[in-house]
């Protein structure tokens, strides 16, 4: 009886823990045109660039933070990168096993991210950049809004679906990092303001 009666709460047990559980089919789930482009006519997001897709974790905060092109996922205060695709110029196959034509229609392959070891609330959002993205020449990106996480994700069970268009989660927005356009950090103000001052006093001293 006993060994029954532990079976039974070892069952029990192994089924709350496998309901705890993220699983998200994430896509663009309409046309996605270039930067600037016209959905009608295109190119396609991927025709003339190479496109970096991200699945982020908005962190604790629940905030998409702006991008970091000095750090090496690209992301900024407590946001997390959950799984990426790159997809080739033209279109191709992802290291995630997925296929996409250069509009990122998906060709093959099942656009899921699963994790059944996840258990905290919040909200992802999606990023894909046209190009890669680089100090020098800044980056353009689209980026959804947020989706709330559901928990209750098992194996087998429906995923969440995100998406870029309106009939999904998330609408597409276009938007650029101008490096020429930054404000410079308080540090570089403070150097610029000091040589400023070096170079009146420099002036006043030789009259």
């Amino acid at each position: 009886m006993k060994k029954v009666l532990i079976a039974a709460v070892a069952l029990v047990m192994a089924a709350s823990i496998s309901l705890a559980g993220m699983g998200i089919t994430w896509s663009a789930g309409g046309w996605m045109a270039e930067y600037g482009g016209d959905l009608s006519e295109g190119p396609g997001v991927a025709d003339n660039n190479a496109v970096l897709w991200q699945l982020i974790y908005a962190g604790a905060d629940n905030v998409a933070n702006e991008p970091d092109l000095s750090a090496s996922t690209y992301l900024s205060g407590d946001d997390e990168l959950l799984a990426d695709r790159t997809i080739a110029q033209g279109g191709g196959k992802a290291a995630d096993g997925t296929e996409w034509d250069s509009w990122l229609q998906p060709l093959s392959g099942t656009p899921k991210y699963e994790d059944l070891t996840w258990t905290t609330d919040g909200y992802l959002y999606q990023r894909i950049w046209q190009g890669t993205p680089s100090e020098k020449d800044g980056g353009k990106y689209f980026e959804t809004g947020l989706l709330k996480i559901d928990t209750a994700y098992a194996t087998g069970s429906a995923a969440q679906s995100f998406y870029y268009d309106s009939e999904g989660n998330g609408v597409a927005v276009d938007k650029v990092i101008d490096p020429a356009g930054q404000v410079p950090e308080p540090a570089t103000m403070s150097l610029l303001g000091l040589g400023a001052l070096a170079m009146v006093l420099r002036r006043k001293l030789s009259k």
